[in-house]
């Protein structure tokens, strides 16, 4: 009964992999606190280590936003036996919309909805800064009640 999850976790990560492998990332300018920014078009495959984890999937733009499905998992040998199945994440964000994804260890991503839901940006970064950012995106009305 085990073989069934571990199968479907080894499929999905073969399948972002490859996609990875077509269809590289176009890099985008680098924002003055994070570590670094890459922007993403639509069905283009993401994939990111982060701390302990490991994160991989894509987005599609769907009435007018982004739509985003990452599958997270920790991060192993990937000739090894999985003792843990992977947790998928859905998003549906609306332009210059942020969510972010924390390790424990401090490494984090923001994930951005860019102009139109025509592109997806990920930060790669130290999380109080990531954090910081993703305040500043937020509507003044719910900045102020934090």
């Amino acid at each position: 009964m085990l073989r069934r999850p571990i199968s479907i976790s080894i499929f999905a990560g073969a399948v972002a992999a490859s996609l990875w492998a077509l269809a590289p990332a176009a890099s985008g300018a680098s924002l003055g606190p994070t570590e670094s920014q890459t922007q993403y078009l639509p069905i283009q495959s993401i994939s990111y280590e982060f701390g302990s984890k490991f994160m991989s999937g894509y987005f599609v733009q769907q009435a007018a936003t982004c739509s985003v499905a990452l599958m997270i998992t920790e991060k192993s040998d990937p000739e090894a036996v999985l003792p843990v199945t992977a947790a998928r994440v859905r998003l549906a964000l609306n332009p210059g919309q942020i969510a972010g994804l924390d390790s424990v260890e401090g490494r984090s991503l923001n994930v951005t909805c860019g102009k139109d839901a025509a592109t997806l940006l990920v930060d790669v970064g130290e999380r109080d800064k990531l954090v910081a950012n993703q305040a500043l995106a937020l509507p003044d009305e719910i900045a102020k009640a934090r």
